[in-house]
């Protein structure tokens, strides 16, 4: 409460410069802050203030992509909303914010039926953007996790030496995940697939960057995905395995599920699908811990999910070799 107090002079300026009296407000939490985003009811309705971390030229980048979105036709985000003055944001008191409906629903389930949604949604956003014709970008996804590969093989020779539980688990499980890790930046070096990233360096997508079931809501029509601070140009495949890692449990009939709704709107090639699968290879929450390991940064419940997922994550692993496939 004494949070949402410190802000109430504030949001009465912002609510002046859209036009409406607010009436009540309330703080709502995230994945990752305690005081995330603000409902307001006010004499015109309900709406979402979002404070933003971040620069001005970058809310205003984000505003750019929300409202060509919804002007072509994508409905898998609250709409942004614009002020007086024109703009999709308000500045106020040293602050960025920006305003957007206020979505009434609650977090989506894991039911294979909702999994079918949110993969629909997700390709939705995929194939709308690139009809933005964005600019061009360079291949981040080979470069980045080629560097990340060998960056994980210099910590990994250093954190097997020590007596601590990560070097414990490395010792146990540190060839398999060189192993995976290799497969995987090799098939990205191929030229079938540096050819298709080629491909979406001149033609990119809008990327969600954090698809998780946290950042989801379920109301009567459809799935929204919230929290889109990190939306960027990028690789769609890449997005696609962030989600289906995410929000499928490496269950295979829950990855299915996912896929299918993805499919269902954005049907997949196979060299598109042994792309996919190639990333998904990658033990990405691994390479995490060994440099949180080696950094000196708090592993320990990073570590105990990738313990107690491993084995379901090596079956997940073959049953979206055998996907591509097909």
């Amino acid at each position: 409460m004494a949070r949402t107090h410190g802000y109430r002079l504030i949001f009465s300026k912002i609510a002046r410069s859209y036009g409406f009296s607010i009436i009540k407000t309330r703080s709502y939490s995230s994945q990752y802050k305690k005081t995330a985003a603000f409902r307001v009811t006010t004499n015109k309705g309900s709406y979402m203030i979002k404070p933003f971390i971040g620069s001005k030229s970058r809310l205003i980048q984000l505003s750019s992509y929300a409202v060509k979105l919804h002007k072509r036709g994508f409905h898998g985000m609250p709409k942004w909303l614009r002020s007086r003055s024109g703009k999709y944001w308000e500045q106020e008191g040293g602050k960025l914010f920006y305003l957007t409906d206020w979505i009434e629903g609650r977090k989506m389930s894991s039911s294979k039926e909702d999994l079918i949604k949110l993969g629909g949604m997700l390709a939705r956003l995929h194939s709308v953007s690139r009809s933005l014709k964005l600019p061009r970008q360079p291949d981040s996804v080979t470069l980045r996790h080629r560097r990340n590969y060998y960056a994980f093989l210099r910590r990994l020779k250093k954190l097997r030496r020590k007596p601590t539980e990560a070097g414990t688990w490395f010792r146990h499980h540190g060839d398999l995940c060189i192993e995976l890790s290799r497969d995987a930046i090799h098939s990205l070096g191929t030229s079938e697939i540096r050819s298709m990233l080629r491909g979406e360096c001149r033609l990119p997508s809008l990327v969600h960057g954090d698809v998780t079931v946290a950042n989801t809501l379920k109301s009567k029509t459809r799935i929204y995905l919230i929290d889109w601070d990190l939306m960027k140009r990028g690789s769609s495949y890449y997005d696609l395995v962030v989600a289906l890692t995410n929000t499928a449990g490496f269950e295979p009939s829950k990855m299915a599920a996912f896929l299918k709704g993805y499919e269902g709107v954005r049907p997949l090639l196979r060299r598109e699908k042994k792309l996919i699968s190639a990333l998904y290879r990658i033990p990405r929450e691994a390479w995490y811990v060994c440099q949180y390991a080696m950094n000196g940064r708090k592993y320990g419940p990073l570590l105990n999910v990738l313990n107690k997922t491993w084995n379901n994550r090596l079956i997940a692993i073959k049953w979206i070799d055998t996907w591509s496939r097909q």
